[in-house]
């Protein structure tokens, strides 16, 4: 993107990228970076950041994706990522093109909190004191004997409460607040004005307050457990305060690598484990050698290890773009060289380096065996705009022996699994 220090059509001010520099910071995240003078360059992060006046978001390249399904398949991604249950039915009727990423975000908690609040917030018992005319509760003796001495008609009294003023609430109350003021969108600001109007008897508390206090989730009020991971992932982003300064920003940023990573680990976990196979996430941790005394060095942590039915695969996710005019597809050595390490540390059948899918490639597309080995190194792609046609995808990658299934007997199994989850 190019840099201006006069307004211009599809280029930023110069002052707006320093702006926007200082809010990503405050994240310890790098999610562009100056390229020569007069030009920023994209990373590995992705999101939302934001300053007085500006707001710049970065979405993922996704082959054959418009902006609209870019945004729900990455809500999706960091659903994954950070174990929050967000479903097609949560996003579908949300996009559109006049909604960016961060919008539609806040729109989905939102919604989810309106469907909560209206059942009623979570109270607590909580023990309070009151000088009253009548007696309500027990007696404070103490209190009573040295402040009301010479008053007898005023009564010390002490009694639990059965109160909304928690900490779940509010977390959820500041939250509800603070996104009233940024959102730009009125239907979203309407609907957080109905939900703050049921916190009207909780105590207010600053944002670093309500992301400090400790709250626990048990069966009585488990299901708000969406909306507080929620509430804490937008008030970490939404309130920044640069270098300790009083102007505030946003950043909401996420690194692709590691939302991909999550994205296909989830969905292995799902489509694999109810047809028996172990699917782990950066572990078994083998070490790749020994000393003499059988002290470990050189732990290996790959991103998907699946075992069962006598096979051990090694899936590793790349957020990279391929270059299909080499023989070698652009591998880095280092990552070639990874996996020959995960096949001999784990006796794996096959290893496989998985991409996002580009240029109408999808599934593997290219196989090489180990040298004095078996075990297949193989590079596929996996298209991630569609869960289902990526659970097929993913089965036809990974191709288990003696246990080869049509797409119907796929489709079957990955729906069953997802009502289980949702259920």
């Amino acid at each position: 993107m190019s840099i201006s220090d006069k307004p211009a059509e599809g280029r930023l001010m110069q002052a707006d990228v320093e702006a926007l520099d200082l809010a990503q910071k405050s994240m310890g995240a790098n999610a562009f970076a100056w390229d020569g003078r007069n030009r920023i360059k994209a990373s590995q992060f992705v999101g939302i950041i934001a300053a007085p006046g500006i707001r710049l978001e970065i979405l993922p390249k996704i082959d054959k994706s418009e902006n609209i399904e870019t945004r729900g398949t990455l809500i999706k991604m960091i659903a994954a990522a950070l174990s929050i249950p967000i479903y097609d039915g949560d996003i579908t009727p949300l996009n559109s093109q006049d909604q960016d990423f961060l919008e539609i975000l806040v729109l989905v908690f939102a919604r989810r909190l309106a469907s909560e609040v209206r059942k009623g917030l979570t109270r607590n018992y909580k023990r309070q004191t009151d000088d009253l005319a009548r007696l309500r509760g027990k007696l404070d003796v103490t209190r009573q004997f040295t402040k009301f001495a010479a008053t007898p008609q005023i009564l010390a009294c002490e009694f639990d409460e059965f109160s909304a003023d928690n900490a779940l609430n509010r977390l959820l109350a500041c939250a509800t607040s603070l996104l009233m003021r940024k959102t730009n969108v009125a239907t979203t600001q309407r609907l957080l004005a109905e939900i703050d109007a049921h916190f009207a008897e909780v105590s207010p508390v600053t944002v670093q307050q309500a992301l400090q206090e400790p709250i626990i989730l048990d069966r009585k009020n488990q299901r708000w457990s969406v909306c507080e991971k929620l509430a804490r992932l937008l008030l970490q982003s939404l309130y920044q305060t640069v270098h300790g300064g009083k102007r505030e920003g946003v950043a909401l940023l996420f690194d692709m690598n590691k939302l991909f990573e999550a994205y296909v680990t989830r969905l292995a976990q799902k489509t694999l484990r109810p047809m028996g196979y172990t699917v782990w996430t950066q572990k078994p941790q083998k070490a790749l050698v020994h000393d003499k005394e059988g002290r470990r060095a050189f732990i290996t942590k790959p991103d998907i290890y699946v075992k069962g039915h006598g096979e051990v695969i090694i899936i590793d996710t790349k957020w990279k773009t391929l270059d299909f005019s080499k023989g070698n597809f652009g591998i880095s050595q280092a990552d070639a060289y990874q996996m020959h390490g995960y096949a001999r540390v784990y006796d794996a059948t096959k290893t496989i380096l998985l991409y996002p899918q580009m240029h109408d490639k999808s599934g593997a597309f290219a196989s090489w065996t180990f040298e004095n080995s078996d075990t297949q190194l193989q590079v596929a792609t996996i298209d991630i705009l569609d869960e289902t046609k990526m659970a097929e995808s993913l089965l036809s990658i990974v191709q288990l022996q003696g246990n080869s299934l049509s797409g119907t007997e796929i489709s079957q199994r990955y729906d069953h699994a997802s009502l289980a989850a949702q259920v």
